[in-house]
Order: C-alpha cells, then structure tokens, then sequence
C-alpha cells in the first residue's frame, strides 16, 4: 500500500502561486487548490487558516520574487535604468503576481505614498541616480519619482499580456525620458522657454490645471446628476465623491484627517462638496439641512483649518 503524500505548507504555498501564475488572483479558491494538490479543504485551513490566508501568503512569495528579480537590475550600467528595465520585465514576465502585489491593500494618501509603499529600493534608486547623474538628493528624488511614474505606466500596460512593447523600446522610452528630466533640472527658466512657450503664446502653452480638473470631473456621471437635479446624496455615493476629490485636490479627505483629527463626517463632506463647487442652496439639498445650518458647518469647517 502507497504511502499518503503529505500536502505541507510549502506545497500548498507553491501550488497556490502556480494558480494565481496561470490564471490571476481570481483563478485561486478553495475548490481549486484541492484540486490541484488532490486534498481536502481542511489540510490547507490547517496550514493557513482560510483561502485569504493563502492569498496573503502568495501575496508575500510574490513580493519576495520582485525585490530578487527587480533588485539584480541595480547590478547593470547604468543601475537605476537597470532597474527600471527589470521593473517592467517583471510585469512582462510575471504579469498577475506584478497585478497582485502592486494593488493597494487600502487607499494611500498620495501618489509619492503609494510609491515609496509599493515599488520599494527608494534610498537605492535615488543614490543610483545621484551617483550616475551628480545630482544632489533632492534634484535625484524628483527624478526618482517622476521616472518611476514612467515605469509604473510602461509595466501596466504589459501586465494583460498583450502588450507590442518590447524591452529595446522600453529602454529607449525611459532613456528619452531621463534626458528630459536632466534638461529641465539643469536648464533655466529662459532656455526652457524655448521649448514650451508659456500659456500667451497659444495652443503649446500650458493648461490651467485648475480650470482642467473642473472640466474633467464635470464629466462624471454621479456630479452631473446632483448638479441637473440636486437632490439628498446616499451614504454609498459619498465614496464616489470622496474619490473625485481625491483625483482632482492636493488636499484630500485623508491628509485632512491626518492633520486635523478633530474633524467629524459631516465637516469632511462640507470639504468635499465645497472643493467640488457646489453653492450653500445646493449643499443645503444635498446634505438634508437647511441653508443656515450649511453656512454654520462651513464656518465651523474653516475655524478648524485654520493654522
């Protein structure tokens, strides 16, 4: 008679990660993970727990994947373009574990957060830069986010597996970018003009970004609807809001927060529906109050922001 075959932690951990491999994070359930190691459900809730166990655990696998394959391009010449290069060969090559570990657990605050919370070897990257490029620490760190912005739009676009782009034509788009970089750190105000003529000299100047973001976040469905026919706002649309002003404000909800814990709910959607323009009659309606109470809540809101 055949000795059973033991399913351990560690079989379970890689039969788990060939899952989330071939098929993405939704192809590992309970179902099929028993199927593939030919076991029972409660031999991997022994090991992990539950299924999120497992996914927590591939989660943490995969990340141990990134920072090996992605570190070793610090080994190449230039190190930073070396690795920008394995950045976006990860997402190439490993396109759901990539997905997976670069999907935010919870909101962050700012673009530099999520960063320097996901995509790891900041002090490397920066110091790499600095020593290629001779720039100080600051000039190195704006390059430094600015580039990994860069890369993180070139590996997603790699991560459905579909994607022409290729490791040369990756490499170029970075180089030309780093060069661009360079020239707006080292060239002044007057030779920069040169290039990009200023908003009076027509079409190539810049855009308000102010009247910009208005335009665009006019575009959405839910504020269209309150603004052509205000009317009470649901406890489950003020996420949607919340995030329209976080895409579009430099102060969000959540570094209000931080700052400022003495704020309630009710003065967070003050905030909101004031940064999103909207009149005391109209945040009277939506809010369900009475205009008068409308201005007190502003009032109150302001005393609080005050340094």
């Amino acid at each position: 008679m055949a000795r059973p075959v033991t399913v351990t932690k560690e079989r379970i951990l890689s039969a788990a990660l060939d899952l989330v491999r071939s098929g993405g994070p939704s192809a590992l359930t309970a179902r099929s993970l028993c199927k593939r190691l030919d076991c029972g459900a409660n031999a991997i809730f022994t090991s992990f727990g539950s299924i999120q166990g497992v996914r927590d655990a591939v989660r943490e696998e995969a990340r141990k994947l990134y920072r090996k394959r992605v570190g070793d391009g610090f080994a190449l010449n230039p190190p930073f373009k070396g690795f920008g290069i394995a950045f976006i060969w990860f997402a190439m090559d490993e396109p759901y574990l990539f997905s997976m570990i670069m999907e935010p657990q919870s909101q962050p605050a700012s673009y530099k957060d999520y960063i320097d919370s996901h995509i790891g070897f900041k002090s490397e990257c920066i110091s790499a830069i600095a020593g290629t490029f001779g720039l100080n620490g600051k000039d190195a760190e704006t390059i430094y986010y600015q580039l990994i912005l860069v890369a993180l739009g070139l590996a997603s676009t790699c991560t459905g597996g579909k994607s022409p782009l290729t490791i040369p034509q990756a490499s170029e788009i970075l180089g030309k970018n780093v060069r661009a970089f360079l020239m707006v750190i080292h060239a002044g105000n007057d030779e920069r003009e040169g290039f990009v003529p200023n908003a009076s000299e027509g079409p190539g100047g810049e855009v308000d970004s102010y009247v910009l973001m208005q335009a665009l976040v006019g575009q959405n469905h839910l504020l269209q609807q309150l603004r052509t026919k205000p009317r009470f706002i649901q406890d489950e649309e003020w996420a949607e809001l919340e995030r329209m002003l976080r895409n579009s404000c430099d102060l969000t909800p959540e570094s209000l927060r931080e700052t400022h814990h003495d704020l309630t709910k009710g003065d967070i959607r003050t905030y909101i529906l004031s940064n999103l323009q909207f009149s005391v009659s109209e945040q009277a309606i939506l809010l369900g109050i009475s205009p008068a109470s409308v201005t007190k809540a502003r009032q109150r809101l302001k005393a609080k922001l005050l340094p």
